[in-house]
């Protein structure tokens, strides 16, 4: 059921969002939490990709006449109901736009003012989706460090650099005295470098207390058949998990004593972002947007491939607990003041009046 409800900001214009309904994220996870805090200011009409059985057909049958293959069905049924709701007094948010360039054309054709979130690096983009840029009125980057990159496609007065936000009151510090000092966690797939977490962890085994760390992974199964993680599997203190309720997840976070977590290349990264508001030291991968959540000024980060400075730096925290905690207190001041969504919300806000 697509959710509708009116919202009025100046001239009695109508703001239309459309998010994407990502199956392992729970309630408190993931940028489509914005809207739940717009809410809190003003109403909404709010068109997601959530599934179900007359979606997939309708989908696939759109996606087989217009030969979206790359697009899933339950998303494009989405997008033409977006579309279709939509007019020139409108304005557009496409809080996932990364994938969804390909229906900017038709929306531009209905004059409706147009903006769209991208939280891909420039890596994962396509010279093809990146020209479709030039049909948005105002592009939201969740991370500054690319944005001279995407400049070449959009012009710079359109584009606004804005943080991905955390539930601070969710996403919170447990007791320390529940802190696993042997309990390490990695947290999601997408754009992993598992290659250099293998070598880092091959270092840390070849220390006699590396065998008695406890390496605990949450990835959903569809998304573990890499060869390295069908050698991790096998090990006795490597352990995956996946459909955790929120609380679950969120006890991972707290009772944690590390996130060893590097990267390939990234945009804003929703698991250091929760890290980050959790008080959980973050060791990753100096790339992408790293730097725009703290990366290198509130908790140290190393080259990529550089797997023995990791392996130092991991040495580092483990050996010495108040260097961690006084990390783990960094980052939650961070979150606190950077990633409140009520405060990444009004930004949001100032954008929609100005356009």
């Amino acid at each position: 059921m697509l959710l509708s409800k009116t919202i009025e900001i100046k001239g009695n214009m109508k703001v239309y969002i459309l998010t994407n309904k990502i199956a392992w994220f729970g309630k408190y996870s993931g940028y489509e939490c914005l809207t739940e805090y717009l809410s809190k200011y003003i109403n909404l009409n709010i068109t997601n990709s959530k599934s179900n059985l007359f979606k997939k057909i309708i989908g696939k049958l759109i996606q087989k006449y217009n030969k979206l293959y790359v697009t899933k069905p339950s998303e494009i049924f989405a997008e033409v109901s977006f579309i279709h709701k939509i007019s020139s007094k409108n304005i557009a948010h496409i809080l996932y736009v990364d994938n969804r360039t390909h229906i900017l054309p038709k929306i531009k054709k209905k004059k409706t003012k147009v903006i769209g979130t991208i939280h891909f690096p420039i890596s994962r983009w396509t010279e093809e989706r990146l020209q479709k840029l030039n049909y948005l009125d105002k592009v939201i980057i969740l991370y500054k460090e690319e944005i001279s990159q995407f400049n070449k496609y959009i012009s710079q007065e359109k584009i606004h650099f804005i943080k991905h936000g955390v539930d601070i009151d969710f996403f919170k510090p447990g007791s320390r005295s529940n802190i696993e000092k042997n309990k390490i966690l990695f947290v999601g797939h997408f754009l992993r470098d598992f290659e250099m977490f293998m070598k880092v962890y091959n270092l840390l085994l070849e220390n006699n207390f590396g065998k008695m760390l406890k390496f605990h992974f949450i990835i959903p199964e569809q998304f573990r058949n890499i060869t390295i993680l069908n050698t991790l599997s096998l090990s006795n203190n490597v352990f995956f998990h996946e459909n955790l309720s929120d609380e679950e997840l969120l006890e991972f976070y707290q009772t944690s004593y590390l996130m060893l977590m590097p990267m390939i290349d990234s945009g804003a990264n929703t698991a250091i972002i929760q890290a980050i508001a959790t008080g959980l030291p973050v060791i990753t991968t100096d790339l992408g947007g790293i730097r725009s959540y703290g990366g290198g000024e509130i908790f140290e980060v190393n080259k990529r491939n550089d797997y023995n400075a990791m392996a130092e730096l991991f040495f580092k925290y483990y050996n010495n607990s108040d260097f961690r905690n006084n990390i783990s207190e960094k980052q939650r001041k961070f979150a606190l003041e950077h990633l409140d969504w009520k405060n990444i919300a009004k930004q949001h806000l100032s954008i929609y009046e100005r356009i």
